[in-house]
Order: C-alpha cells, then sequence, then structure tokens
C-alpha cells in the first residue's frame, strides 16, 4: 500500500494551558512513543490531521511522520493508537502515535475482506462473516491496506479458514490456527412460534361452567 505522510512540529511547551492555547490556534497536541524510544511531544496542524484521520484507519496504517525540530526535519514511521476528542464538539484534542522501525517486523491489524457470492446463499443459505481484520507481522513498508479471501465456493453448511486468506510476501499471520473459522454459509434461524396449550384446570372449570344446569327458583 501507499504509505501516507503527515507533518508534525516539535511541542515545546506542555501543560493543559499550552495545549489549549494551541488548539485555539488551530493546532492539535500529541505524541509519539515506542518501545525503548523516548517519548516526544509533538504538535499538528489541524487541516493535516483531520484529512490524515478521515483516510486513516487506527492501528492499520503507517503513516511516514516528517518532525519539524527548528531549521532541521526528522523522519518517522509510525501507526495510529489513540485520538482524544472533545466531548461537546467532537473535535480532535489529542492523538498518540506508535513509532515503528523501517525495515523492522511489527504486529498490525489489517482488515479482511470476503470476495465473491457464497453458493450457498442460491439455496437460501445466510454467508456469516466471522473475523473481519488478522493480526499480521510485517515490516511497515509492506503492510496491505487489506487481506481478502474468496467465498465463491462455499455452499450450505460449509467455513472458510484461516488457510484460505491470500497473504501478500512479506506478510504471515500471528494467529497459527490454519483451520479456525473466518466465515461459513448456514440455513437461516427460523423461530418457532409455540402456542400454549390452556391449563387443564381451567379447561374442565370452563366446561363445567357450561354444563352444569340452572337451578330454578323454587316458588
Amino acid at each position: 500500500m501507499a504509505m501516507m505522510e503527515l507533518a508534525a512540529g516539535r511541542r515545546l511547551g506542555t501543560g493543559k494551558e499550552q495545549n489549549r492555547k494551541r488548539l485555539f490556534q488551530g493546532k492539535v497536541p500529541g505524541v509519539i512513543y515506542g518501545k525503548g524510544i523516548e517519548t516526544r511531544p509533538l504538535e499538528f496542524e489541524r487541516r493535516d490531521l483531520e484529512k490524515f484521520l478521515s483516510t486513516a484507519r487506527r492501528g492499520t496504517v503507517v503513516v511516514k511522520m516528517i518532525v519539524a525540530d527548528g531549521a532541521s526535519s526528522k523522519e518517522s514511521f509510525a501507526v495510529l493508537k489513540d485520538v482524544q476528542t472533545d466531548p461537546v464538539t467532537d473535535r480532535v484534542i489529542h492523538v498518540d502515535f506508535y513509532e515503528v522501525a523501517l525495515g523492522q517486523k511489527f504486529k498490525i491489524e489489517v482488515p479482511l475482506k470476503l470476495r465473491g457470492k457464497a453458493a450457498g446463499i442460491e439455496l437460501g443459505g445466510v454467508l456469516e462473516q466471522v473475523v473481519r481484520s488478522l493480526e499480521v507481522e510485517c515490516t511497515p513498508d509492506s503492510v496491505p491496506e487489506f487481506l481478502e479471501a474468496g467465498v465463491s465456493h462455499l455452499g450450505i453448511g460449509q467455513s472458510l479458514h484461516l488457510g484460505d486468506v491470500v497473504f501478500p510476501a512479506g506478510v504471515q499471520p500471528v494467529e497459527k490456527d490454519m483451520k479456525m473459522t473466518i466465515a461459513s454459509v448456514h440455513t437461516p434461524k427460523v423461530e418457532e412460534v409455540v402456542t400454549a396449550a390452556p391449563e387443564e384446570g381451567a379447561e374442565v372449570a370452563e366446561v363445567a361452567s357450561v354444563a352444569e344446569p340452572v337451578e330454578k327458583e323454587k316458588a
């Protein structure tokens, strides 16, 4: 997949008051951190960040971040980890990124798409997708946009398994059970309507009330 880019700047001042000023100026505070890497405070232009967030899925897109620090800049590669929004306006007020090393494998969640129409659907079956994303291990420059598996051959009562998913070169699933169910075709569930029989005592009482003769008043 094409790697996305995002410009950022080093955030020199920290604290709630400083962050409020940044938000007022059209900037959004954030941080970037990683395994064995010092957490670094950043700031983003709101327009650039919101454009990125409208496309990126959390934890599934690797971004090349160009961090300006005075007259120099540095490239970092990261995945989006957390987005905080204002509870009233729903606008982004803080973002967290997790840094990854280019050329070094890491784990990332990737969407899973099913391809084709299951044969069992023509016979009245229903296709159920059990797993919608898979955790894979790969390098930042080989993260696929999505994974896919064909379901055209599935009849009623048949399932698709992890071993049927197509993985690009250099991408391996973290899950090792190749028999794990991804999707299946089953007959639609029919709700059984049961009419409750009247209680025996109530039925007898009703019959007795009909059959019992009415006593005539004595003169």
